[in-house]
């Protein structure tokens, strides 16, 4: 069985409109489009419920359920618990609070393990441990292929590692890292892991127990929904975590116990709460899976998770095709030079291609000039600065980067390949 590609660019408006529909859209890996579902609560809520939640009258109640109802599903989606998940505004907040909460759980002489690979959100906020006494060190990439060798994570722990937070998959490199093998590893030593999961969630289900992480994060507007954040935090490590929220608010919501609700979690991670109307849509997401699942397959699943994992791994086998076309085309091109390792399988690699230049062309040349061929592209630096250093590239020149998404067809990557001669 294959993806419906017809059905699945159906479910998504910006396919279906003429503003939009001209456009080839691979920069997934900066945000993707949004289907119909999702857009459909968000104009519910904003139409019928938008009003403060937790009211005693009807449109307050029923704001409080759809957002209840969101923050549930997406535990599920991720294979949570509905009291181990946070809706945050972004991923970087979320990285941002969870450090501060976390802050006084250290003690001065704790170590702290970062990688160079990671996008800056999951170093930064780390990093700045560091004026607390806290020792940072890092786990560097290979500089012969840009991995992250679990030898090397080997050599660094040690009974003052506290942490380790390091990517699933890098948004540079792309390389999927064996987070199942290094949570061994890393708990073996007495420490906690954290994962941020935003490169490696559009393409993939994320079973956090399976994993068994202590802390997953990725960003829900990368994986068709809103401009949000979801955090994962294992229930045994709450009482770890500090108040980051208003002094009185865990008292005020402690006697509310609905499933989804503002949990001690919840307030202490995220100051003013959840974004309203862009959480409740959010089971507009969920919604979107079920969809896909029923149009694939004959028998229903009640599992929101099940689903997910099906249909990812439909997904899965469709990126993995438009992956081999452009890393073929990228093997016949010596204009180009790839970063990270030549492999379409999603399993080892995220369809996410960085790359660089031979000739003398900038890549932001290479990105606008795909640009008037309707072909949305980027260039920078993406937010991992010290991953780009590692690879001795300018962090202020950049790279250019085309990032594939389950909508994207095998018509539009030979598209890509073709443009990519004609500029080059």
């Amino acid at each position: 069985m294959s993806l419906d590609l017809e059905f699945v660019r159906k479910q998504f408006p910006a396919f279906n409109n003429d503003e939009t529909s001209s456009w080839i859209f691979m920069e997934n890996a900066g945000g993707s489009y949004v289907p119909e579902s999702v857009i459909n609560k968000l104009n519910h809520f904003m139409i019928h419920t938008k009003v403060q939640p937790y009211g005693l009258y009807q449109p307050s109640i029923d704001a409080t359920q759809a957002i209840e109802k969101s923050t549930c599903l997406m535990a599920e989606m991720i294979n949570a618990t509905h009291s181990e998940v946070v809706i945050g505004h972004c991923t970087t907040m979320n990285l941002v609070m969870l450090s501060l909460a976390l802050k006084s759980w250290f003690m001065p002489s704790d170590e702290i393990i970062v990688t160079n690979q990671d996008h800056e959100s999951n170093i930064s906020p780390w990093r700045r441990l560091a004026e607390s006494g806290q020792k940072i060190i890092e786990w560097k990439m290979n500089s012969n292929n840009a991995e992250l060798d679990i030898a090397h994570l080997e050599s660094l722990l040690s009974n003052k590692t506290k942490l380790v937070c390091m990517t699933h998959s890098s948004n540079i490199v792309a390389s999927v890292n064996d987070i199942k093998k290094i949570a061994d590893l890393v708990h073996a030593n007495g420490a906690l892991l954290l994962v941020d999961g935003v490169s490696y969630a559009p393409h993939h289900s994320i079973n956090v127990k399976d994993l068994n992480v202590d802390f997953y994060v990725l960003s829900l507007y990368k994986t068709f929904g809103p401009h949000l954040g979801l955090l994962y935090v294992d229930k045994k490590h709450h009482d770890k975590l500090t108040n980051q929220s208003l002094e009185f608010m865990p008292k005020q919501y402690e006697k509310i116990t609905t499933p989804g609700s503002p949990n001690y979690l919840r307030i202490a991670l995220n100051p003013g709460g959840v974004n309203h109307e862009e959480a409740a849509c959010l089971s507009g997401l969920t919604d979107y899976y079920r969809l896909l699942h029923g149009h694939h397959f004959t028998k229903n699943k009640e599992s929101v998770f099940a689903v997910v994992e099906d249909v990812f791994k439909l997904i899965a086998d469709h990126q993995a095709k438009l992956s081999k076309i452009f890393i073929e085309y990228i093997n016949e091109n010596n204009a180009i030079k790839l970063i990270g390792k030549n492999e379409s399988d999603t399993n080892l690699r995220s369809p996410t291609f960085a790359f660089t230049l031979k000739n003398k062309l900038s890549c932001q040349d290479v990105v606008k000039a795909l640009a008037k061929r309707n072909i949305a592209a980027q260039a920078g630096s993406f937010y991992a600065w010290r991953c780009l250093e590692a690879l001795g590239i300018n962090p202020y020149e950049g790279l250019a980067r085309v990032s594939f998404a389950h909508y994207n067809t095998e018509n539009e990557v030979h598209l890509l390949c073709q443009s990519l001669n004609e500029i080059l």
